[in-house]
């Protein structure tokens, strides 16, 4: 894994100005709020979050076998239920999570009946979009990557391999990841599974790279829109929204 920082040049990144949770403004339609935190927290903050979660997370925690994965698996899901429940004026642990049949989770939100959230994480990373309408996000972190174009070849279009393949080796493990984050973001927003990644196919538009169609689900392509942002150095995070207009606010947790 290298140490240096990757960029996109071919393509348009916001780098948000993140702020503090005391600012934390209600939630409105049309206007998307996105949570940065780390997986990395001290003991003390894991035994709070491992508190809040229920039985059949505790166990699930429970089952993984290395420290790291643990940790990171407490903090994503604690963290989770402490965002949420800022909105919902409720403590984190009475959430109830309820899951689609591609395992999409929601919750019965009385308070704020469209309510949506989607989380993702990678590394030590973990990001977290909530809406009151269907969104989508996810993250990943550059590396170097040995299966590139395995990858690209099982998961990409025949049109989205033919513009990859016109890159160089690093422009096209660049784009690689621009591209990814957006088809995952795109499939989360849709309850699709990540099996279904080659069913959504993307299109540059200029610095943009947007939805060009996705099977099954041909409503979303007029409607729908990609948001590229650098969380932090060395990550890319795609939000798929129904609106360009959606105004995004960036809070670190």
């Amino acid at each position: 894994m290298s140490d240096r920082s990757f960029t996109i040049p071919t393509h348009e990144i916001s780098h948000p100005q993140w702020q503090i949770p005391a600012d934390l403004t209600p939630l409105v339609p049309d206007v998307v709020h996105v949570w940065r935190a780390s997986a990395c927290q001290p003991p003390q903050v894991l035994d709070q979050l491992m508190q809040t979660l229920s039985a059949d997370e505790q166990e699930r925690v429970g089952r993984l076998r290395f420290d790291h994965l643990r940790c990171r698996a407490i903090a994503s899901r604690g963290i989770l239920r402490s965002i949420l429940a800022s909105y919902l004026n409720c403590n984190p642990e009475v959430i109830k999570f309820q899951y689609g049949t591609q395992g999409k989770p929601s919750i019965d939100a009385s308070s704020l009946p469209n309510l949506e959230f989607n989380l993702s994480h990678s590394e030590d990373l973990i990001v977290c979009a909530i809406a009151l309408q269907p969104i989508g996000i996810d993250v990943e972190f550059f590396r170097e990557m040995t299966d590139c174009d395995q990858l690209i070849k099982r998961y990409f279009s025949m049109q989205e391999q033919a513009m990859l393949n016109t890159l160089s080796v690093e422009a096209k493990q660049q784009a690689f990841f621009h591209y990814w984050t957006g088809k995952e973001a795109m499939l989360k927003a849709a309850g699709l599974g990540i099996g279904d990644l080659k069913k959504v196919e993307l299109n540059p538009v200029g610095k943009r790279v947007q939805l060009f169609s996705i099977a099954g689900c041909d409503q979303f392509v007029a409607s729908w829109h990609l948001h590229s942002f650098e969380p932090q150095p060395n990550y890319l995070a795609n939000i798929a929204i129904e609106s360009p207009t959606n105004q995004l606010r960036y809070w670190q947790w």
